[in-house]
């Protein structure tokens, strides 16, 4: 049986998976790349789970994909701004 600490990472890793596939389709081609944004609702994240593993989360995804992530919760939707 798998342990708590590995239910919670490959929860993680998931949830960082999700985040980078939304941030790929959240960039419009014509702008290169370039100052992109996601923005989630509060319905979305209270599917994704707790708000500090969701900010991580993106910033880890924006990582992989050699981009600078920033986020700001702001009336309960929480705003990813994308550059590379």
């Amino acid at each position: 049986m798998p342990s708590k600490d590995d239910l919670a990472r490959r929860r993680y890793e998931k949830l960082v998976d999700r985040h980078e596939s939304l941030m790929r389709a959240a960039l419009k081609p014509e702008f290169e790349g370039y100052y992109g944004q996601l923005i989630l609702g509060a319905d979305d994240l209270a599917e994704m789970g707790e708000l500090k593993n969701v900010r991580r989360a993106a910033r880890k995804a924006g990582q992989r994909l050699a981009w600078k992530t920033t986020t700001h919760l702001v009336g309960g939707r929480l705003f990813e701004l994308l550059r590379v």
